[in-house]
């Protein structure tokens, strides 16, 4: 549902080169504590009802794709009337042709955008300065 992208990575591309085959971990390393803030500030924002929504938000595992990696956050399982977490999800966030749409996901990441690209570049740092000590 969101994406967020890490601008000003020249410096960075440069570095993870010299990395070689140790650049898909460095960016693992770095990108963990950004998808982890982002999900926190999701599941803050998340309507509460019975809480069934805010408990089925899971983080897929991290995922190498077309040289991106990514993870992704879902809806897991039912809440306790038997509908499909993730349809509720979509239908709160979209709106529906009887409900008015109150997005959760796309505001919560817009406000830990800035806040998820810094620890990113601290993440990387911090993992160049272990690994090449620089």
């Amino acid at each position: 549902m969101a994406t967020i992208e890490f601008r000003g990575i020249e410096v960075y591309a440069k570095r993870l080169a010299e990395l070689g085959p140790r650049a898909e971990a460095a960016c693992k390393y770095a990108a963990y504590p950004a998808a982890a803030l982002v999900i926190e500030a999701v599941k803050a924002n998340t309507p509460v009802d019975t809480g069934d929504l805010r408990d089925s938000e899971k983080l897929s595992p991290f995922r190498v794709k077309n040289g991106f990696i990514y993870t992704q956050l879902s809806f897991e399982g039912k809440d306790r009337k038997g509908v499909a977490n993730v349809l509720k999800a979509r239908a709160l966030e979209s709106g529906t042709s009887k409900r008015k749409k109150k997005p959760f996901v796309r505001p919560a990441v817009n406000r830990v955008r800035e806040q998820a690209e810094t620890l990113m570049q601290q993440g990387l740092d911090d993992y160049f300065a272990k690994i090449m000590g620089k």
